[in-house]
């Protein structure tokens, strides 16, 4: 099956849409460059949204359940958005990565919260951002504190979501 040059996908996370279009697109080109057999899969992930349901999702990895919904009707669902788990994931990633940094400095570090709000603004072109908020229970001192900083926009999901990456999907028939 060929694809017409301006054929286009789009992906929706939460509320966002993603379009990555046809193949004179650096994300397509990208994407069809890469071999697959040789890259080492990091982490993976299995979504399922039975035929049952509308918006209720099925998630596994690594044997860990969850579940995903998205509010409706008024209904809160029965588990957080998919951005909501995004902001989790960055948030908990950030916690982590300093946690790291904090435990090899000093003996003893205290709590690291990490408090995440995705602002999407009401006035037309105007981007959409993540606000990321890090309150230490204990006072840092002013250079590790800079450190700090740095560390946390070098964690490794903060780096997935700063930077483009390639979306690739294929669709498979019945298993």
């Amino acid at each position: 099956m060929t694809r017409p040059a301006a054929a286009a996908l789009r992906l929706r996370l939460g509320h966002c849409w993603f379009r990555i279009a046809g193949p004179h697109h650096w994300i397509y080109r990208k994407a069809r460059l890469m071999e697959t057999d040789h890259d080492h899969v990091v982490a993976s992930a299995r979504v399922v949204l039975p035929a049952t349901e509308r918006r209720r999702t099925d998630m596994t990895t690594r044997g860990f359940t969850f579940v995903a919904d998205e509010p409706h009707n008024g209904a809160l669902g029965e588990g957080p958005t998919p951005t909501e788990y995004l902001l989790m994931a960055l948030a908990s990633c950030t916690a982590q990565t300093l946690r790291q940094y904090v435990d090899y400095k000093y003996d003893t570090a205290g709590d690291i919260t990490v408090e995440i709000d995705y602002h999407e603004p009401e006035q037309e072109g105007a981007e959409r951002y993540l606000q990321r908020t890090i309150t230490l229970s204990e006072e840092p001192d002013p250079d590790d504190l800079k450190v700090m900083h740095d560390i946390a926009e070098r964690s490794p999901v903060t780096l997935l979501i700063q930077f483009a990456w390639s979306v690739r999907t294929d669709f498979v028939g019945p298993r």
